[in-house]
């Protein structure tokens, strides 16, 4: 039994709690309070999910409630099963999905799934028998009634778990055509024929494949054989080529040794060998004509180097001649300007005047300060005069008989006559500022000038020491020059000199090597005549061997290239044979696949009539069951004579409903609304019980949907007092108010005012 169901930020409901009891528990209330969202929490608590939401037509985000400060909607959920309590929490959002399970208050599992297959564990019923037998969904108690037959098939086929049948026949029968067609295509594929020519191709090659291998080992023997005595002649021909090379090398070093003498010889012809004592000479001659040369031209450099010096020193002297005669000049300029702006008078002179004009500026500033405030003070006075009453603010002295007016006309006068004098010194202080102005420009430019003459004294130079010295360094230069010049021309002969010993010692060199090389040519003639003698070598045998050498090399590439040949038509043949092999090994799989294939077809055919027969039999049981059914519950929910009872009857078209009245006629023909509310109030209990039989729970939601108000009374009395007698727990959901008023079931009202979005309220009836 369910006893508590709690939700919080689900749908519309923020904080909605129902507590549930044993027969009928009602939710009452308007479209849009939230009703169905009770029994969508339920399902969802169970397993996980409900119709809307597995169909796809519900969001996760639109369980959340909209403006709720959680992220997530929380359900929980108690029932009893025997003898234990259990609770379900289940918390669902964007970026949340959790659940946990506890059994009499201790923590079992967490996590969805596991969940839900621990909740289909204790109840014995899944999500899928749950929402078939037990949950009829929104507007769906007359649901069969309406449907033509083939879809009242399909539907209670559905709510008896038999519809995995139909599916199970069909893929049954397509899969055993499917087969067929397969055993056929490769029945097709691999004709019997098809395998006999396959069988003699592969044959046909295998003796070609051997005769070939015969045929590559008598090539393989032929080509070592050719192999052993090409190397043997090619060793012999390697050793008569290096004594070619050799005889070849001590033949061609002959001739150039030959040719070098010879030549050598003709140079020396009609020249003397020049002797020791004469070379010495020759030597001797040349470093002294170097020694003279090298020694004059280091008196020239010393020549040249003084009379540079003697210049820069006596252009380093007329610069600064001309720097003293302007240092004079620029003297006499200064000492006129000076003069000009002292007047004649000292620098001290000039400061002992400033200070004295400075300080009369200043006593003429303060002078002027004073009257100024006393003009201020004067004009306060008058005007607290002129606001006074009979006696003086300042010292209360009597005002009146014209005192005041004539203290304001006195004071007046002294500000006229400050003013006067203020006048005058304005003049005064202005000539004054303009003389103490000049003096301090004067002062100024007497110091600047001063300190420039006195840098000029430092620095001045005797000019008539300067002349005399720059008048010596001209002589001394000119003096220099003269020399410079008879150095410059004693150079030349002496190179001249120089150029006639060198050439002299280099020709006695020359005719020294020259012999000297005569002679060591004769010699490596001599040697090089010697080394021939000494190698043995017949160019006739040599070619006679290398042409037996090249035979036999072609003899070799003959039998590689025949060896090589004989092998790739062997590997051909080795190939075709294998795809061949492969042609035949897929024929004879093929022929096998195709006798598995029409087995399998048979098999499948056979499955498929096992089906049949096996959803035949468990209709008629499961019909027969709930026939039985509807013979004990329907007396309870059909509270008259008249219709003594209702069943099913099947066939493989069509479940056709029956109600006896002097026999057993169809629903439609004489059922009223009231009649087939009650019949599908009925068989609704009746599927329950039969499919559920561990779980005592009955779930309508709109029950009264398309009812008359005969059907709705039959149906009210039946849910409130027939129902708890035969289900253990009813939840219904409805807008009637009548399914309420009767009975003495819990009724729960859900109130809402959609139009201010404001939450679901609960009050229990």
């Amino acid at each position: 039994m369910i006893t508590s169901l709690r939700l919080e930020n689900w749908k519309s409901h923020s904080k909605s709690s129902f507590t549930f009891g044993k027969g009928t528990n009602i939710l009452l209330g308007r479209m849009g309070s939230g009703k169905s969202s009770v029994l969508d929490a339920l399902c969802f608590a169970l397993y996980g999910t409900f119709p809307k939401m597995s169909r796809r037509d519900q969001a996760v985000d639109n369980l959340v409630s909209l403006g709720s400060a959680s992220p997530h909607a929380t359900v929980a959920l108690e029932f009893e099963k025997g003898g234990k309590k259990y609770l379900l929490e289940r918390k669902v959002g964007r970026k949340i999905s959790d659940a946990e399970v506890r059994s009499d208050g201790r923590l079992v599992l967490k996590g969805p799934k596991a969940v839900s297959d621990y909740v289909t564990g204790i109840l014995g019923v899944d999500y899928e028998l749950f929402t078939r037998a037990i949950y009829s969904e929104q507007n769906r108690i007359d649901y069969l009634l309406q449907l033509n037959p083939r879809q009242r098939k399909g539907e209670i086929d559905w709510l008896l778990g038999l519809g995995e049948f139909d599916t199970a026949r069909e893929a049954a029968q397509a899969a055993a055509t499917k087969l067929s067609e397969q055993s056929e295509l490769f029945a097709s594929e691999a004709a019997p024929e098809k395998i006999a020519e396959a069988e003699k191709r592969s044959e046909g090659l295998s003796r070609q494949q051997e005769e070939r291998k015969s045929l590559v080992e008598k090539l393989k023997v032929e080509k070592t054989d050719l192999e052993a005595k090409l190397k043997k002649s090619e060793a012999v021909a390697a050793e008569q080529e290096k004594a070619r090379a050799l005889h070849n090398d001590a033949n061609l070093r002959l001739q150039k040794v030959s040719g070098a003498a010879e030549r050598l010889k003709k140079e020396c012809e009609g020249k003397n060998k020049p002797g020791k004592e004469e070379d010495g000479g020759r030597v001797e001659e040349r470093k002294k004509a170097e020694s003279d040369l090298a020694s004059q031209r280091d008196a020239l450099r010393k020549l040249q180097a003084g009379l540079s010096s003697a210049k820069s020193s006596l252009a380093v002297n007329e610069n600064k001649l001309k720097n003293a005669q302007d240092s004079d000049k620029r003297k006499m300029e200064l000492s006129a300007r000076l003069k000009q702006a002292t007047g004649g008078k000292m620098a001290e002179t000039l400061e002992k005047e400033l200070a004295e004009e400075r300080s009369e500026l200043e006593a003429m500033v303060t002078l002027h300060a004073a009257l100024h405030a006393q003009e201020e003070e004067l004009q306060k006075s008058i005007d607290a005069l002129s606001s006074a009453g009979a006696k003086c603010p300042v010292c209360e002295s009597d005002l009146t008989g014209g005192k005041a007016e004539a203290l304001s006309s006195e004071k007046r006068s002294k500000i006229e006559e400050g003013r006067q004098l203020a006048k005058k010194h304005i003049a005064e202080l202005a000539e004054k500022r303009a003389r103490v102005a000049f003096l301090e420009k004067n002062l100024v430019e007497s110091k600047s000038i001063e300190s420039e003459l006195m840098l000029l004294s430092k620095s001045s130079q005797d000019i008539g020491a300067l002349e005399q010295f720059i008048s010596q360094s001209g002589a001394q230069a000119q003096d220099l020059e003269s020399q410079l010049s008879l150095s410059e021309k004693a150079i030349p002969p002496l190179e001249e000199k120089v150029e006639s010993a060198r050439k002299a010692h280099e020709e006695s060199v020359r005719l020294s090597k020259l012999f000297s090389d005569y002679e060591a040519a004769e010699a490596m003639l001599l040697s090089a005549k010697q080394a021939l003698s000494e190698i043995t070598f017949d160019e006739k045998e040599y070619q006679r061997s290398r042409a037996a050498t090249n035979n036999l090399r072609v003899e070799f590439t003959r039998a590689h290239t025949s060896l090589s040949g004989e092998e790739k038509q062997l590997a051909l043949i080795g190939e075709m044979l294998a795809l061949e092999k492969e042609t035949l090994g897929s024929l004879r799989q093929k022929a096998e696949l195709a006798r598995k294939y029409t087995a399998a077809a048979e098999s499948m055919a056979i499955y498929k009539n096992s089906l049949i027969a096996a959803q035949s039999e468990m209709r008629f049981t499961l019909i027969e069951e709930i026939n039985d059914a509807l013979s004990e519950v329907w007396p309870s929910v059909y509270p008259y004579s008249d219709y003594g009872g209702v069943k099913i009857e099947a066939d493989e078209k069509d479940y056709r409903l029956l109600m006896e009245k002097q026999g057993w006629l169809e629903v439609d023909a004489v059922a009223s609304g009231g009649e087939r509310a009650c019949l599908c109030l009925a068989l609704r209990i009746a599927f329950a019980t039969v499919l559920t039989p561990d779980v005592s729970w009955l779930i309508l939601d709109e029950p009264t949907h398309n009812l008359d108000s005969e059907a709705v009374q039959m149906l009210s009395e039946a849910i409130n007092e027939k129902i708890p007698s035969i289900v253990e727990q009813t939840f219904v959901i409805t807008h009637d108010p009548l399914l309420g008023e009767a009975g003495e079931g819990m009724v729960f009202r859900l109130e809402r005012d959609k139009s201010k979005n404001e939450s679901t309220k609960v009050v229990s009836a």
